[in-house]
Parts: C-alpha cells; sequence; structure tokens
C-alpha cells in the first residue's frame, strides 16, 4: 500500500470513530434506475463504519421523475413519517438539463425547479438535510449544461449539491478500464454506483470513507420494490464489492 493511500484510510478512520455514540442517522434515496441499478442506496449503506447507527432506504422505479415522486403516496408517508435526518433527491437524466435560453432565467422553468422545491420543503419540515445528486451526459459541453441545471435547482431549494458529472468525465479519461457504463450502455456501470456512493456519504458525514462501496444481497438491474419502500438489509449475503478498495480515493474525490 503507498504511503498517500496510507495516509488517506487512517485519516478517514479518525473521522470515523466519532460518529459511533451519535444518534441514528436515517437516510432515504429519492430516485428512479440510476439509484437503483447496482444498489446505490445499498452501496452507501456498506461504508458506515463499525458502531455507527445508521438505517437506509430507498423508493425508486424505472423512468421516475422527481415530478411523479411529489404525487407518490409512499414518498409522502416517507418524508412525514419516515423520521429521516437526510433526504437524497436524484433526478432522472437529463431533467435539469439547462441550455443557454434556460441559463437566462436561472434554471427557474424547468419542471425539474418545482419538483425538486416540493420535495425539499417537505423534507425539511421533517427536520431531514437535503442532499441533489446529480447525473451526467455524454461530453464537456452537455455536461455543463446539466451542471448549471443542477446547481441552479440545488441552490434554490437549500440542498447540498452533489456534483457528478464532470468529475465522472475527467475520471473516465484518467480510467479508462473501470465499468463507468451498464452493459447496457446507458445506466451507471459499478464504478460510477462506487463513485456516486463515495461522495454521497462525503456529502452527508463531511468526512473520507474508509472502505470500498460493497452491495449487500443481489446486485439489482431491476427497480427492487418499485412500489413502496426498500429498506438497506446490509446482512444480506452475497457482498458485492463495485471498485477495488484502492479505487477509494480517486473515486470520493479531494
Amino acid at each position: 500500500m503507498s504511503r498517500r493511500l496510507l495516509a488517506f484510510f487512517l485519516a478517514a478512520l479518525t473521522v470515523s470513530t466519532a460518529w459511533a455514540d451519535e444518534r441514528v442517522r436515517r437516510v432515504l434515496f429519492i430516485g428512479n434506475s440510476l439509484t437503483y441499478v447496482n444498489d446505490l442506496p445499498n452501496a452507501f449503506a456498506s461504508l458506515a463504519p463499525p458502531g455507527t447507527h445508521i438505517q437506509v432506504d430507498m423508493i425508486a422505479s424505472g423512468g421516475a421523475t422527481l415530478g411523479d415522486a411529489t404525487g407518490n403516496p409512499s414518498v409522502s408517508r416517507a418524508l412525514a413519517e419516515g423520521g429521516y435526518t437526510d433526504v437524497v433527491l436524484q433526478e432522472r437524466g437529463g431533467e435539469a438539463f439547462c441550455p443557454s435560453v434556460c441559463q437566462q432565467n436561472a434554471a427557474a422553468s424547468l419542471p425539474a425547479m418545482q419538483s425538486a422545491r416540493d420535495l425539499s420543503r417537505r423534507a425539511r419540515a421533517s427536520g431531514a438535510h437535503v442532499f441533489y445528486l446529480g447525473t451526467w451526459q455524454s461530453s464537456k459541453e452537455t455536461n455543463e449544461a446539466l451542471e448549471f441545471g443542477e446547481r441552479a435547482i440545488a441552490k434554490a431549494n437549500d440542498a447540498t449539491y452533489i456534483e457528478i458529472a464532470e468529475p465522472r468525465r475527467k475520471l473516465m479519461l484518467t480510467r479508462p478500464e473501470m465499468a463507468w457504463t451498464h452493459a447496457d450502455r446507458q445506466h451507471p456501470g459499478y464504478a460510477t454506483t462506487a463513485m456516486m456512493a463515495l461522495r454521497t456519504w462525503r456529502a452527508v458525514f463531511h468526512a473520507m470513507p474508509a472502505a470500498a462501496p460493497c452491495v449487500a444481497g443481489e446486485v439489482h438491474y431491476h427497480a427492487p420494490k418499485p412500489d413502496g419502500v426498500l429498506h438497506i438489509d446490509t446482512s444480506a449475503t452475497p457482498r458485492t464489492c463495485l471498485v477495488a478498495e484502492d479505487e477509494v480515493p480517486v473515486l470520493a474525490g479531494g
């Protein structure tokens, strides 16, 4: 193990010990197939150090937008009664895309803006912190238009923005051997899901993850529970790690 990598994991371990006696963190992911393919919430939950009290849930169905989530009774009940401390919103790919005309009004005309506003308001009313997890496009130019919309939506709704598009594109150039895209050429590959899990962990806990993200139980391609709340069981088997441990620092970002 390199000296740099060793220092990274020692720092992460030191920070993680501070969480052992904190209150239970209840994290809800609201999303779509970008969220459930390769089980992003499950991979996120696996990053919890020993002694960390965390429960992770997901509401996600294929092709769903956050607009769909606003009218979903399962979402309404979860936000009102679930006692979540943190809510992670992930819009359907491209819904936050904001080209030059859209940028003139700071993305205010995007339907995705209104959906995020409604969900963020309800999440905060129940005491949760809100995070807006980014998606990605295929080029630098389209990523920039997408990220403009995502940043504007996050800012307007007092949500913490988790950037994915441009960091992913740059890493694809330097780590082309990693599984960035699913075999279907549309959904995230293992590396992209790992990157989202690691960067979401950093945003939620303000600390570097100390382990590689792994999925407990079956790795899903189809929505595991499209009509309700999926409670992540981190004790399920088998256990599939999405990336090698030595890839964690670069995927988590600095």
